[in-house]
């Protein structure tokens, strides 16, 4: 009892420190939310803020718990569903199987991010084989944030309509060549009215997607969209993909941080190649821009020159914010073990240089707030036959002091 007493005259402020400092330690949180009534909000708020459904009587037991008392919807923030094979349903999916998962959902009023991935990362849950309430739940969330990892047949259509959503990943989603893509509501001819709620996007991840990603910027892009592009703030690719121009373009002003990379690498299921960015005087809010690329000198869709004709196209006038600019360039799957004086020239005389060079550096003003340029090499022997390139081929970079060449 004296404990009860004493934990009850705590300062919030001081129980929210203890606890949050207990995050991790599930065990310890259960107990203190038994030492004292003070404790139990802010105990329930870590321990239910994320729950991850891995398992059919996961699903039952939380649907059965907030059935029996809803004051714990309010805690859960994020929800993961993680689809496998489970004996109970003769080896099917059970996320295709369990009733449960449907009107949990539907009971999840304060949820802010919801997951979906297949266990196995090397296979794919089809979207279609959900039972059909379970999808219309998914597809019902409020939520500002959506994951989505191995999953085919997504209809990228419904996105438009998703307005409360800020932030969105998809990692090899999938397409099935024999199933239509469901474009959803844009079937719509007519365009949406003014009265209708308008969301717009703030963060975007696409990885190893190239034709569910195409049809969600062809959504986005669309006027009937609910949901736009044009606030976009943070980009993240992975693979070769031909509409990451067209991202940017309808983020425009608002876009300030993007990351590219496993560019330049000819996979199979990239089959639309990188070809290009926008003229960096459309993105005058850009701080931030990472670029991974394998080195594809002569090739005709080369990210990089494409990347300093981009930068060229800004002057004095447009007041750029690019503050930090990294690329990296991956050798270890070009060349051979042994690096050759052949091997050394082609880099040498990569016209790329002196176009970055130039374009960043020779004209004043033009990137006023550029404070780091990092070029690296990911190259595994003989180093050292690169390391006086820079002040052959980007010398204005050296002299503006911002250039970082790391092998």
């Amino acid at each position: 009892m004296s404990i009860m007493v004493l934990s009850s005259s705590i300062p919030e402020d001081i129980i929210s420190t203890i606890l949050d400092e207990l995050s991790d330690d599930v065990q310890s949180l259960k107990r203190c939310s038994l030492v004292s009534q003070s404790f139990l909000p802010h105990c329930h708020k870590i321990l239910f803020s994320y729950i991850c459904l891995d398992h059919p009587t996961r699903s039952r037991g939380l649907y059965q718990m907030i059935t029996n008392n809803a004051s714990f919807t309010p805690y859960i923030r994020t929800i993961e569903i993680i689809s496998s094979a489970h004996p109970e349903f003769d080896d099917h999916d059970w996320v295709t199987m369990e009733p449960t998962l449907a009107p949990l959902l539907r009971t999840l009023h304060n949820l802010h991010t919801f997951a979906l991935r297949k266990k196995q990362l090397l296979s794919h849950l089809p979207w279609d084989t959900l039972p059909g309430d379970l999808r219309f739940a998914i597809l019902g969330l409020s939520v500002s944030a959506i994951d989505l990892a191995c999953v085919t047949n997504v209809p990228m259509g419904h996105f438009g309509r998703l307005v409360c959503l800020k932030n969105l990943r998809l990692m090899r989603i999938g397409s099935d060549q024999g199933h239509a893509l469901d474009l959803g509501p844009l079937d719509a001819s007519s365009p949406p009215s003014p009265l209708q709620p308008v969301g717009y996007l703030e963060s975007l991840n696409i990885s190893d997607s190239p034709t569910c990603g195409r049809h969600f910027v062809t959504t986005l892009t669309d006027t009937r969209s609910l949901l736009k592009l044009s606030r976009l703030k943070d980009l993240e690719m992975y693979g070769d993909n031909d509409f990451v121009g067209t991202i940017m373009e309808a983020a425009g002003q608002s876009l300030q941080r993007v990351a590219l990379s496993g560019l330049g690498n000819d996979r199979d299921y990239h089959p639309s190649p990188f070809i290009g960015l926008p003229s960096f005087s459309t993105l005058p809010a850009l701080r931030s821009l990472r670029i991974t690329t394998t080195f594809k000198r002569g090739h005709p869709h080369d990210p990089l020159p494409l990347l300093a004709q981009a930068l060229a196209g800004a002057t004095p006038r447009d007041t750029c914010a690019l503050q930090d600019l990294i690329i990296y360039i991956d050798l270890y799957h070009v060349w051979d073990v042994y690096i050759t004086p052949g091997n050394v020239a082609a880099l040498e005389e990569y016209a790329f240089w002196p176009a970055f060079d130039e374009a960043l550096a020779a004209r004043p003003g033009a990137y006023p707030k550029l404070e780091k340029v990092v070029v690296g090499l990911l190259v595994g022997c003989g180093k050292e036959a690169f390391a006086e390139m820079p002040k052959r081929r980007m010398p204005m970079l050296l002299e503006r002091g911002v250039l970082e060449f790391t092998l």
